[in-house]
């Protein structure tokens, strides 16, 4: 009997310890950021813009600055009007308290032409703590922008950006 208890015992230590923070289907670091956009309009016809490089920062409000693949940029920024939590919608020329405006732009690599937003709306679908800094946080959105330039030539840029790191938000 005194074995079965130690056994037991024994057992129940190992499957306690056993357990821990992430072994609940999460990993010990954040997933890859990926970003995708389409452009349409003026003289792009379903322009597919993918991650290349990324900076984030939130020292006034939240930017994500991408380098695509061809490198193109585009920035999409969300001023501090509703915060940044799970399913903030950030609408386009919405101004803070502090003036910050949010805004979106895409500039062609070739031709150096600026688009900058004129309507439109980016949503914040997931803010979490990250995996590998706890003072970090992994941010994921949608986003649906319309911009253009001062000839009048309008596009419309539609995608998602995935697990964008960022510290301070």
């Amino acid at each position: 009997m005194k074995i079965l208890k130690t056994l037991s015992l024994l057992f129940l230590s190992i499957l306690i310890l056993s357990c821990s923070k992430k072994d609940d289907g999460g990993s010990d670091t954040d997933a890859e950021a990926t970003f995708n956009a389409t452009i349409n309009g003026g003289p792009y016809s379903n322009l597919a813009a993918t991650l290349g490089s990324y900076s984030a920062d939130s020292s006034n409000g939240f930017t994500i600055a991408v380098v695509d693949a061809n490198g193109n940029t585009i920035r999409l920024f969300m001023n501090s009007t509703g915060g940044f939590t799970n399913g903030v919608t950030k609408e386009v020329g919405n101004i803070d308290s502090n003036g910050f405006q949010t805004s979106a732009l895409f500039r062609d690599a070739q031709t150096q032409v600026i688009y900058n937003s004129i309507s439109g709306s980016m949503k914040i679908t997931q803010n979490k703590e990250s995996n590998n800094d706890p003072s970090n946080r992994v941010v994921t959105g949608t986003f649906n922008i319309t911009a253009n330039i001062n000839t009048g030539t309008t596009i419309t840029m539609t995608g998602s950006f995935n697990n964008i790191l960022v510290s301070g938000l």
